[in-house]
């Protein structure tokens, strides 16, 4: 089977799936099995796949057409410019996260020398805390999972990026598990389960089938996690420090209800590249200093 005849193949065969994205499913395959580029698959359709590789495309194919997501086949998952492992078990990173670093590196940009202290919470496979740590040395980041699953996964990540020495990870639900750290962070970041189960006939059946429920699915309403973390989040931040939280589409105004009966005060707003609200900071305190 040549790359064009494999390409040709596996777009017809997903687009008949029920696959959304056949053709660039199809690339993505053989890009990863032959370890190639796209330019590589473009510039040399008649190349043959070696018999092994012939194999594996089979039997990821044949995944693939039962909705399994091409990150667990492909083991991994760039973000942010780095890849992240991961596998079953370890909700899958999306781009639109990203607008979380950019926002929380923002408001630690602000802070004075020394020491800084960060909390990701629900950090599945660690690409928030890993990426927080890598972009700024002085950054002491609590990793906190409720999965041991996801926890291993992202203990791994801090190894492979070289940030093991300052992240620590602790596993337990939300921010109970650092209770007693009063005033001690001076960002808190968390892109919490916000999918609600009534919405769940609308999500792609690869999320529904095979990512962890408990990190992306939240009650009925998708709202159950916020409220854990307005309240758990007033004790452990720092005067003037910052909660940033991912949004559902259309989430923004619920969430800073939610907020604003903890006494939290919505100071930023972040759109994604689609121009959807899909990022929030908040503060308890109403000084225009973040630390």
């Amino acid at each position: 089977m040549t790359v064009k005849e494999a390409l040709e193949f596996a777009a017809a065969y997903l687009a008949g799936r029920g696959l959304r994205f056949p053709q660039q499913d199809a690339e993505l395959l053989v890009i990863s099995i032959l370890r190639r580029d796209r330019a590589f698959l473009h510039a040399h359709p008649e190349f043959e796949l070696p018999l092994p590789d012939e194999s594996i495309f089979h039997q990821w194919l044949n995944k693939r057409g039962e909705h399994y997501p091409l990150q667990y086949l492909r083991g991994k998952q760039e973000f942010y410019g780095r890849e992240f492992l991961v596998h079953p078990g370890v909700f899958i990173p999306r781009p639109e996260t990203e607008l979380l670093i950019e926002i929380g590196m923002g408001l630690l940009g602000q802070s004075p020398e020394g020491r800084v202290f960060a909390a990701d919470v629900g950090t599945g496979s660690g690409c928030i805390a890993v990426t927080l740590a890598c972009q700024r040395s002085d950054l002491m980041v609590t990793a906190i999972d409720v999965s041991a699953v996801a926890l291993q996964a992202a203990r791994h990540n801090a190894d492979v990026h070289n940030c093991l020495d300052r992240i620590e990870f602790r596993q337990g639900s939300m921010l109970s598990v650092v209770k007693e750290r009063r005033a001690h962070y001076h960002l808190i970041v968390s892109n919490p389960p916000y999918v609600g189960l009534q919405e769940r006939s609308r999500v792609d059946m690869s999320v529904k089938k095979y990512e962890p429920r408990e990190a992306v699915f939240s009650a009925e309403s998708g709202l159950a996690a916020y409220p854990q973390l307005f309240e758990q989040s007033k004790e452990l931040l720092r005067p003037g420090g910052s909660l940033v939280l991912e949004l559902a589409a259309g989430g923004l105004q619920p969430v800073v209800l939610l907020g604003q009966k903890e006494g939290w005060m919505l100071n930023q707003v972040g759109c994604d590249l689609a121009g959807i609200e899909r990022c929030a900071v908040f503060q308890i305190c109403s000084s225009d200093k973040i630390f």
